[in-house]
């Protein structure tokens, strides 16, 4: 998926431009698009509560058959690949909040659309509280009605025990799943702009 313009995506939903007084064929476009960002919003919401109440069907259903759920550049691609990354999830967090926030989306006119949300999320484990801040990439595409992920990308500013969150935030390696080694977080230190502020 390429990047967002958010400067252009952010005048298209702000801005009633072409719609002459009378034009209903133009106002019909602009309700239908609101109604579109809507249901994929709605889509985000209803993920983060599927996949904290462990409705494997659910969550496999909100994907295209074709789908790809990918996790720090690790796909699962279709959904018998999708299904069991998540039932690997749900075996490994015994208890899960997400809590999805406001995104973007960007339609594309055909069907099809793409978009960047972020959230948090708290992940209990047998013995740890893990802490989580992470992002989204998501194409979407509507089938039969209904808008579905074509493709989900998940990455991590954070992912810590919570009794860690304060010591480990200002550092560079904020990954830090249980039993495994610190790794460097996925942003925004690898963003273009992280350092051009002092040009």
């Amino acid at each position: 998926m390429s990047r967002l313009d958010l400067p252009a995506v952010t005048a298209d939903l702000t801005t009633v431009a072409g719609l002459p007084e009378g034009d209903l064929g133009a106002l019909a476009r602009a309700v239908r698009a609101q109604a579109d960002r809507q249901a994929i919003a709605d889509l985000g919401v209803l993920y983060a509560r599927a996949v904290d109440d462990h409705d494997v069907d659910s969550v496999v259903a909100m994907y295209t058959a074709d789908g790809v759920f990918e996790r720090r550049g690790v796909a699962a691609t279709g959904r018998a690949e999708i299904r069991a990354a998540y039932v690997a999830s749900f075996d490994t967090y015994r208890t899960m909040l997400h809590t999805p926030h406001p995104g973007v989306v960007q339609l594309h006119g055909d069907g099809t659309a793409s978009g960047w949300s972020h959230g948090h999320a708290e992940l209990a484990t047998r013995s740890t509280l893990v802490l989580a801040s992470f992002r989204y990439e998501d194409d979407y595409r509507r089938v039969d009605g209904r808008w579905l992920f074509a493709k989900r990308s998940i990455t991590f500013m954070y992912a810590v025990p919570a009794d860690e969150l304060a010591t480990s935030f200002g550092s560079v390696e904020r990954m830090r799943w249980p039993r495994t080694a610190p790794e460097p977080a996925d942003y925004p230190e690898s963003a273009p702009t992280w350092e051009t502020y002092r040009a």
